[in-house]
């Protein structure tokens, strides 16, 4: 067996260098004969004799001379492939495959991933979007980030961030319609509505309860619907009326002045996001650096 086949190829190594059996069984931690046993199984297997044997001495043959330096410096190689490996593990590198929703990856999470091959050059990043959870077993993909509460036993979560819904306009919009001060406020004005597939319809806007901090939901009337997040900000943007936006969506915009915030003591919680990966007993150094990277992007301004 090749483990049988290693442990004889160091006892004798062992021997060598050491110069008798009993200094390389306490080596070893087994015994002398032990030791003699392993080297003889050696020789048997080789059809060589390695050692000269006597009551007195014990010295090494031609052909055992040419074995040591041989198998010196194969384990010399082996031992650097472990420490290189020890190493590895230490130190993200390799091909690093992600998928990230659409909008939040491109938004928040691209601009600044630059920064994460900047610290670590040996790794490498291959990026794919989608807003439906992948299999990413099936799909060979290290981490998946995602919105909401993704329940599947093969994986684990690591939450992130969370999610808040931001209502607002444009400047352009609120100078012709008022500013809402309320949640009854909100049959006066425009809303662009989300289209919901799941189930069909519009999707009710989210709040809080400012007294209790319970969730409220709220439906909405306005001129304008859809269901692609790009174009609800975007009609936010061109002051079609007021939108309801995801954290990551409205921040930068607000930030710029192109929309401002309404109803912020209303702000309600949305999804956790989390970072999904498939489960195992030690994390590759590459999942853990964008796990970390993640949390610290998420958890910074935008405009920082």
């Amino acid at each position: 067996m090749a483990t049988d086949r290693l442990g004889s190829i160091t006892a004798f190594i062992r021997v060598a260098e050491l110069g008798g059996f009993a200094a390389a069984g306490r080596s070893l931690g087994i015994s002398a004969s032990a030791v003699s046993k392993s080297v003889s199984r050696l020789e048997e297997r080789l059809q060589l004799r390695l050692f000269q044997r006597t009551t007195r001495s014990l010295a090494m043959t031609e052909d055992g001379k040419l074995f040591f330096e041989r198998c010196s410096a194969i384990l010399k190689e082996l031992d650097q492939a472990e420490a290189d490996m020890l190493q590895r593990a230490d130190r993200p590198s390799g091909l690093l495959r992600i998928e990230m929703p659409t909008a939040l990856g491109r938004l928040r999470i691209i601009p600044m991933l630059e920064n994460l091959t900047s610290r670590f050059p040996e790794l490498r990043i291959a990026a794919t979007f989608a807003d439906t959870l992948t299999d990413p077993i099936s799909a060979g993909i290290d981490a998946v980030v995602r919105i909401g509460y993704p329940r599947d036993p093969r994986l684990m979560v690591k939450r992130v961030g969370m999610v808040k819904y931001i209502t607002c306009a444009s400047p352009t919009y609120l100078a012709v319609h008022g500013e809402p001060r309320t949640l009854e406020d909100l049959v006066q004005h425009d809303c662009v509505r989300r289209v919901s597939h799941d189930p069909p319809g519009f999707a009710p806007w989210r709040f809080k309860d400012t007294g209790t901090g319970e969730p409220l939901e709220r439906s909405v009337q306005g001129t304008l619907s859809c269901d692609s997040p790009d174009a609800m900000v975007d009609f936010g943007l061109s002051g079609s009326g007021l939108v309801q936006l995801h954290t990551y969506m409205a921040e930068r915009h607000i930030a710029s002045g192109k929309l401002v915030e309404v109803l912020a003591p209303f702000a309600g919680d949305g999804p956790p996001i989390s970072i999904l990966f498939p489960s195992s007993k030690n994390l590759a150094p590459k999942v853990r650096a964008f796990i970390e990277f993640v949390t610290q992007v998420l958890n910074q301004r935008p405009d920082a």
